[in-house]
This record gives structure tokens, C-alpha cells and sequence, in this order.
């Protein structure tokens, strides 16, 4: 028994796909102190209230974020690597020249209507919201323009570049800023820490470009003609849907305790989550690869590698959440302790999404097939059932279990969400995303 585990363990690192997701997995796992140290931070300095807000709403900007980026986050890994592979560079540099029109045009939309909409309407938000969205809404183009930046930096296979500076650096930038603003007597409300915030971003955006584009390819003219742009928006905005509601689906639960309880029950809620981002670094590590694998694999026409590789990456994500959950709740009251003493009365969520988590490993990146694939409705078909039966539990749950109730409503969406995506992308496109763990090397479809 320990021999087959020993070489399934073998097979697995000796996957060039599965080696890139171990380096990407290396630096999240660094990226999950550091973050885990910030949220801590600001739960020490922060009064509750003011917390709570920060988590809300940053929340909220992850995903209405993505509005912002118009699916060129995505649709990056379907392009740049097919693009590389059949070395059409000249495509390739009118892909990223589209993109970043796009997004600086899309994120600065956004912006300027939030800020009409606060200046107009201020009746419509909560006063103690007020102020830190019009804070957040002066950031949208810098934090679209980073999550455009990072799903180029993913499409190459530049790991490290994709993860580093949002995930270290801008961390560390906050927590310098948040000590400064201490040290000079600043009140550290929700407005100061997310104006920090922003700020940072800005710092992290313009070392990103700047890295980002001393690797780009060099080349002497960009293939861009009006119907090609046209092309690369329509497919790309066509994305956005269904990118923007599996990015929903991730921040559901906080979302919805934002208006079922009150912030200081949310950031108990949220400090549970960001606990378990300790055990998350295996599935986003396979994550940010396998989208590029899936998109080589396919460019290649290779219908029976890319099972293989569906196979592999899925039982490694599967295996390797396991221990990480096992070992975050082992951890679980000394963690939550860091945040407060108040804090502890969360483990009962941390333990349920820790299953949570499991059960979500064992289809790995179905939902990066599909983008590579372009089957933004099949995407958005399963997000939507996702989030609209997470939505109906946590209006039946949290009112009689509060903060658990909806920990609760996630292990069972989790586990309606594993039989319908097995199911539909199965039935739709004959590749079988849910963990095989007897699964032999080579896999045919």
C-alpha cells in the first residue's frame, strides 16, 4: 500500500503540469502567512465594526471587480498559451494591446459609476459604508488593471509573477502602511485601512507592469484589425458572466452574511475563512496552471492528454486538501485565538468549511476547463444553481443557526455543486472532472 501511494505520489511530481502547480503552491503557501498575519493585524487594531466593514466590502470588490476586467482575466489563459504554442506573436501582442484598452476603459466606467451613484443616491448605502466605497471606487481601475496584469502573468506560465505581487508584496505594503499610519496617529477605521489599501495596489501594479513587461516577446508589429478586436472583446466579455458569478460563488457566504447579520458577526464569519486560506493554497495553486495545460492540450488536439492531465491534476488537488484541512482545524483554536478571544466562538464554521473545501477538491479546475473551452453557459449554468441554492439555505439557515447555519448551507451546495458539475460537463463535453483515486497514469477518454 505505502509502495502505491509512493509512486502515485511520484507520478504526480513528475508531471511538468503538476511541477508548475508545486511552485505556484510554494509561493501560496507563503502568501497564506502573510495574508493570515495582515487579517490579524487589522482584527488586533481595528475595532469590530470597522473590521466587519473592511470585510464586506473588499469583499464585494473581488467580485464586482471582475466587471471590471471584462473577462480578459480569463479569457488570458485561453489565448496566450495557443498563441505561443503556434507562435502567431503578432496576434498575441494585439491580444494584450485590446486588453488593456479594454479594461483601463471597463474599470474606469465602473468607477465613475459608483461615484455617481454614491453622489446621487447616498440614501441607497448604509452611512457607515458610505465613505470607505467612495475610497474603494477611486481604486477600481487600479485593481482591474492588477487582475488583468495577473491573468496575463497566469496565461505565460509566469507563476511567481502572478502570484507574488498581490499576494506578498501587497500585504507587506498594507501592514508597513497600516504601521506608519499608527505611528502618526492616524485612527485606523475602515476608510484609512482601505485608502492604504488602494494605495498599495498602485505600488504593486506599477512593479508588476514594469516585471511584466521586461519578459513580454518582443515584437516588430501587432496583428489587430477591427474584426480581431471585435473578436477577442466578444469572446472575452462573453466570459464575464460566468467568471464573475464563480467568483460570486467563492465569496457567497460572506456576501449574504453582510445582510443577514450584523459586521462584527460577518468578521467573525470572514476571520474563519481566511484561517482556512492556510489549507486554499493547494487548490488555487492547480488552479492558476491548469487553465494553461488545459488550453495547450487542446491547441495540440490531444483529446486523450488532456483527460490525463484532467485526471492527475484532480486527484492531486483532491489528496493534497486533505491534509491541509486536517491540519488547519488541528490549528484551528490557535489561530482563531490570534485574531481575538471573541474569535473562537468561529471554529465551528472553520470546521464545516473546512469540509467544505474537500468536498470542492474532488472536481479540481472543472470550472478552468470550461474557460479554456469557451463554454461560458455551461459555466454559468452551474454557478447559477450554485449560488441560487446557497442563497435559499442561507435565508432558511442563518436565521436559526447564525453564523454556523451558513458555514452549514456551504457543505451543502458543496455537495449539490460535485453532482452537478460532474454530471453536465461530463454530459457536455465527455471529459470526467471528479477525482479517480485508483486512476491509472495514462487515461483515456
Amino acid at each position: 500500500m505505502i509502495g502505491k501511494l509512493r509512486r502515485k505520489a511520484l507520478d504526480l511530481v513528475g508531471d511538468p503540469g503538476l511541477r508548475g502547480a508545486l511552485v505556484s503552491i510554494s509561493v501560496r503557501i507563503a502568501a497564506a502567512f502573510v495574508g493570515l498575519a495582515l487579517q490579524i493585524l487589522l482584527a488586533r487594531l481595528m475595532a469590530l465594526e470597522d473590521y466587519g466593514i473592511y470585510v464586506i466590502l473588499w469583499t464585494w470588490v473581488s467580485v464586482v471587480g471582475q466587471v471590471g476586467v471584462l473577462g480578459f482575466y480569463d479569457s488570458a489563459a485561453r489565448f496566450i498559451p495557443r498563441y505561443g504554442r503556434r507562435e502567431k506573436h503578432a496576434h498575441l501582442a494585439g491580444y494584450l494591446a485590446t486588453g488593456f484598452r479594454a479594461v483601463m476603459i471597463g474599470s474606469g466606467l465602473l468607477a465613475a459609476l459608483t461615484l455617481v451613484f454614491l453622489t446621487v443616491l447616498p440614501g441607497f448605502v448604509d452611512p457607515a459604508f458610505l465613505l470607505p466605497l467612495g475610497v474603494l471606487a477611486l481604486g477600481f481601475p487600479v485593481l482591474s488593471l492588477e487582475s488583468y496584469l495577473t491573468g496575463v502573468s497566469r496565461g505565460f506560465g509566469w507563476y511567481a509573477l502572478s502570484t507574488i505581487p498581490g499576494y506578498i508584496f501587497r500585504p507587506v505594503l498594507i501592514m508597513l502602511g497600516i504601521g506608519i499610519a499608527r505611528a502618526v496617529g492616524l485612527p485606523l477605521d475602515a476608510v484609512t485601512v482601505l485608502a492604504i489599501v488602494v494605495l498599495a495596489s498602485i505600488v504593486v501594479l506599477l512593479v508588476q507592469a514594469l516585471l511584466l513587461r521586461a519578459r513580454l516577446p518582443k515584437t516588430e508589429r501587432i496583428v489587430a484589425t477591427p474584426q480581431r478586436r471585435r473578436f477577442w472583446l466578444l469572446a472575452s466579455v462573453l466570459m464575464m458572466p460566468a467568471m464573475t458569478a464563480e467568483e460570486l460563488f467563492v465569496w457567497i457566504d460572506v456576501l449574504i452574511l453582510g445582510f443577514l447579520v450584523a459586521p462584527d458577526e460577518a468578521s467573525l464569519y470572514f476571520a474563519a475563512q481566511r484561517s482556512l486560506s492556510l489549507a486554499a493554497f493547494v487548490q488555487y495553486g492547480f488552479m492558476l496552471v491548469a487553465a494553461r495545460g488545459f488550453s495547450l492540450s487542446l491547441a495540440s488536439a490531444d483529446r486523450a492528454g488532456l483527460q490525463a492531465q484532467i485526471t492527475r491534476s484532480t486527484n492531486a488537488t483532491f489528496w493534497l486538501t486533505i491534509p491541509s484541512v486536517a491540519l488547519t482545524l488541528l490549528a484551528g483554536y490557535p489561530l482563531l485565538a490570534l485574531f481575538g478571544p471573541e474569535f473562537l466562538a468561529a471554529y465551528p464554521c472553520l470546521a464545516l468549511l473546512g469540509l467544505a473545501y474537500v468536498i470542492r477538491a474532488a472536481t479540481g479546475q472543472a470550472a478552468e476547463l470550461l474557460v479554456v473551452q469557451g463554454r461560458y453557459r455551461l459555466s454559468l449554468l452551474i454557478v447559477s444553481i450554485s449560488v441560487a441554492t446557497c442563497l435559499l439555505l442561507m435565508l432558511f439557515l442563518v436565521p436559526l443557526w447564525g453564523i454556523v447555519g451558513a458555514a452549514m448551507a456551504m457543505v451543502i451546495v458543496q455537495v449539490l455543486r460535485l453532482a452537478v458539475v460532474t454530471w453536465l460537463v461530463h454530459r457536455q463535453t465527455g471529459y470526467w472532472v471528479l477525482v479517480r483515486p485508483f486512476a491509472q497514469r495514462t487515461q483515456e477518454v
